[in-house]
């Protein structure tokens, strides 16, 4: 079994590819705009993605979300508010990160750990990027997930999501 602890994003091919993604959509400015993310260009990326839109009140909405998403975490939450979709530390956990991503404006790396619907224990690899139409505020989040399976069960409910803080990594400039 892997470390659960660890796990370096930039040696993950799909992560890897869409931070090298981003970065070169930036074109000068400190994050891109959604309207330079082009499906085309990223193919192999779009069954991992989750692209997640800031409300002006500050609530997240899950705008698209990738196949491998939704068969891994047994629905699609697609156009739903992220508050609304997850209970307790879990939902908790998943604002504080959208939040923490449009203060810090650059990207976060966030490794967790579910008990999925579909009764799957697995870890989530999760690089989430930032967008933004005047390049300060953060209006959308292009999210993107790798999934690790094969862990030993651990006490919970199905549904729920374990974390810490270790688990959130704002990515150094770059």
């Amino acid at each position: 079994m892997q470390d659960e602890t660890k796990y370096d994003y930039r040696a993950d091919p799909v992560l890897a590819e869409a931070l090298a993604y981003w970065q070169s959509k930036r074109a000068g400015r400190s994050m891109p705009a959604r309207r330079d993310i082009d499906p085309i260009e990223i193919p192999k990326l779009l069954p991992h993605i989750e692209l997640v839109q800031i409300m002006p009140d500050g609530r997240s909405r899950y705008r698209v979300v990738g196949t491998t998403l939704v068969n891994a975490f047994g629905r699609d939450y697609t156009r739903n508010y992220a508050d609304e979709l997850f209970d307790g530390p879990r939902g908790e956990t998943i604002v504080a990160q959208h939040r923490t991503v449009c203060i810090a404006a650059q990207p976060i790396f966030t490794r967790s750990r579910y008990l999925t619907e579909k009764r799957t224990d697995l870890i989530a690899n999760r690089l989430s990027l930032p967008l933004s139409d005047n390049d300060l505020d953060v209006n959308m989040i292009l999210a993107v997930l790798t999934l690790q399976y094969g862990y030993a069960p651990i006490a919970g409910e199905w549904g729920a999501a374990h974390f810490t803080a270790a688990d959130v990594e704002i990515v150094p400039p770059l």
